[in-house]
């Protein structure tokens, strides 16, 4: 069992500068991203955060169903371009960028959240999303570093075999993830805690 979980954190020693490097460039655009939510809910076109999917789904606008794909589908999009994006050494940079404009837009909405509804009408999502967002943006992070490890000649066959790097794992833990945020927004929901007007 040890084995299994030292395996995960193999690569991120190997490239601890440049996981270091993510997690800065991580912060500067968290940063960015705060500066810019408040910029624009000062502004006369606020940020709309209609076409969120968990927004809709506590709105009532749509079912567990669509949340769950909608939340997915999001996260699978910019899985999709940073799995592509490292397959080629020179391409890594637009990797990390994607992964980087994913970072800014999470916090943009999170902090967005914060300002319309306030502090106290949303303290437990928040609290919530924050929980989650940092599980992504972390496995993110791995994801790219374990990719990176195997790009070159033979990258498709080697990324998800579980002997030369750990993606599907992590894939995985993506999943499972996004699945119990989807969970327990609901429960949540159900039992009144979570309140979106």
């Amino acid at each position: 069992m040890n084995n299994f979980f030292n395996s995960f954190f193999v690569n991120l020693r190997a490239k601890k500068w440049l996981f270091a490097l993510i997690v800065l460039l991580s912060v500067l655009v968290g940063v960015l991203a705060v500066i810019s939510a408040i910029q624009l809910n000062g502004s006369v076109l606020p940020l709309d955060l209609s076409n969120i999917t968990f927004i809709r789904y506590l709105k009532g606008n749509c079912g567990f169903l669509f949340l769950l794909l909608g939340t997915l589908t999001n996260l699978f999009i910019f899985y999709l371009i940073i799995f592509l994006f490292c397959s080629k050494k020179f391409l890594i940079p637009l990797a990390i960028l994607f992964y980087l404009y994913f970072v800014y837009s999470q916090v943009m909405i999170f902090v967005s959240i914060l300002l319309i509804y306030g502090l106290f009408n949303s303290l437990v999502l928040l609290l919530f999303l924050l929980i989650y967002y940092l599980t992504i943006f972390f496995l993110l992070m791995l994801l790219i570093l374990n990719l990176i490890c195997v790009c070159g000649d033979g990258y498709f066959a080697c990324c998800f075999n579980k002997n030369n790097c750990n993606a599907l794992f992590i894939t995985i833990g993506i999943v499972a993830v996004s699945f119990v945020f989807c969970v327990v927004v609901t429960i949540l929901k159900a039992f009144v805690i979570l309140l979106v007007y």
